[in-house]
């Protein structure tokens, strides 16, 4: 089997130069794939050695063969959780214990970070990268938040998980520097090794933050919100990545969620100025996901745009009073419509006036209004919000990196406020 398995890939990188993985630095190389082993470092461990089987064993310096670590759905505790399945009346299982991150307290905010992988940029690259740790610093700082926000270095997301979205010949390719140079021109970045931590870590985050509202909400009922100062990277396909993206962390996080939690509907608000056109293509035949969408219609992605269950194409220099007239309207009947179990939402902040990839004219007060809007729908009703970052491009980036944190910021307070005026345990 693994001899067929090695040939099948052999034959996929025939006719280009095979680059060779590189050993040693921050992964360790095996024949089938890198494995992080950057979870030595003491910021990160903490949040990291306990999650799933893959980072155990980075964690302790060894390195096995992935795919004798994971094909998809045939690790002992994907085992048992699938047997679990076929025992319970309602097709539920309760989530594996070592991918449960702690919830923390109610009416915090846990927010998970990537940016303690610093990702190499060639000079004048129009991706702004800082711009991640920028809003981690920004909320650091900010006095009005102690106590309102618990920040955590994101974990990487386990193989299994992410191979439920994406195919593991393409995570596997990704990971050992095996993609071609087409794949990764449309992916937006050059291959590192810091980019593949990064990329596990963006993707990981979401998938934490959902294991966190789920748990709270398990446990206290009602509303829960947490977030991800990465992730949104609503353009990545199963099979391929473009825009900036490479996995994506919202299409992942929600697979996992009906697998160990059991859902049947999701809904998805991606609010960013680009359409989720991934997003959308991984979810056209799956029922259980509602996908929402309020974008610019004549941006990216043009030639590769696909439908959503709601599409909402915005003509250029629509500003705040249209947008949230719109928004007014859609959120309570998805709600109605849907009955979701649990939301993800892209809050990407490209709308603003003048952003560089935006054409769009809202202005920081009309996106604070935005995520209220969606904050004080999710809580009122009692659904679980999981925050991702998504874009923004300003130049300078300072006006991005400033609506990034409101989003943030205002989700702490909105849920400190509904935990304060809420008894624990209700709605």
């Amino acid at each position: 089997m693994q001899a067929a398995r090695r040939l099948r890939l052999s034959a996929s990188f025939q006719g280009r130069r095979r680059r060779p993985c590189t050993r040693g630095g921050p992964f360790l190389c095996t024949a089938a794939a890198h494995i992080p082993n950057r979870l030595t470092e003491s910021a990160v461990l903490p949040y990291h050695a306990s999650y799933g089987a893959t980072a155990t064993a980075a964690a302790a310096g060894t390195a096995a063969p992935l795919a004798a670590a994971a094909p998809a759905r045939s690790t002992p505790q994907a085992l048992a959780a699938a047997a679990a399945a076929a025992a319970s009346p309602a097709g539920a299982v309760a989530p594996r214990p070592a991918l449960l991150p702690p919830p923390g307290p109610s009416g915090v905010l846990v927010a998970y970070y990537a940016d303690h992988w610093r990702v190499p940029l060639p000079p004048g690259h129009r991706f702004p990268m800082e711009k991640y740790a920028a809003t981690h610093g920004s909320l650091e700082a900010d006095p009005s938040l102690e106590g309102l926000v618990q920040l955590r270095a994101a974990p990487p997301v386990d193989f299994e998980d992410v191979t439920l979205v994406h195919e593991p010949a393409y995570v596997e390719r990704f990971r050992c520097n095996h993609m071609t140079e087409p794949e990764m021109r449309n992916v937006g970045f050059p291959w590192s090794e810091q980019l593949v931590g990064r990329t596990f870590a963006s993707c990981g985050g979401t998938v934490a933050a959902m294991h966190v509202v789920m748990q709270r909400h398990q446990q206290q009922g009602g509303g829960a919100i947490a977030g991800n100062i990465a992730g949104g990277t609503h353009h990545a396909f199963r099979d391929r990545g473009e825009g900036f993206c490479v996995f994506n962390d919202i299409a992942v996080a929600a697979n996992v969620a009906m697998r160990d939690y059991g859902l049947d509907s999701i809904l998805v608000v991606d609010l960013d100025v680009h359409q989720g056109n991934g997003t959308a293509d991984i979810f056209q035949n799956d029922p259980r996901v509602t996908t929402f969408d309020m974008f610019g219609d004549k941006n990216y992605p043009w030639k590769t745009r696909r439908t959503n269950t709601y599409d909402v194409p915005l003509r250029d220099e629509t500003g705040d009073e249209e947008y949230l007239a719109l928004l007014r309207s859609w959120l309570p009947r998805l709600l109605r419509d849907h009955r979701p179990q649990l939301i993800l939402f892209q809050a990407g902040v490209d709308a603003l006036r003048g952003d560089s990839f935006g054409r769009l004219g809202m202005s920081r007060s009309g996106l604070l209004a935005r995520n209220n809007l969606v904050y004080g729908t999710a809580l009122e009703a009692g659904v679980p919000l999981v925050i991702t970052m998504g874009g923004g491009y300003t130049r300078p980036m300072d006006a991005s990196v400033s609506c990034h944190t409101d989003v943030y910021r205002t989700a702490a307070y909105r849920l400190a406020a509904w935990a304060r005026s809420t008894p624990r345990g209700q709605d």
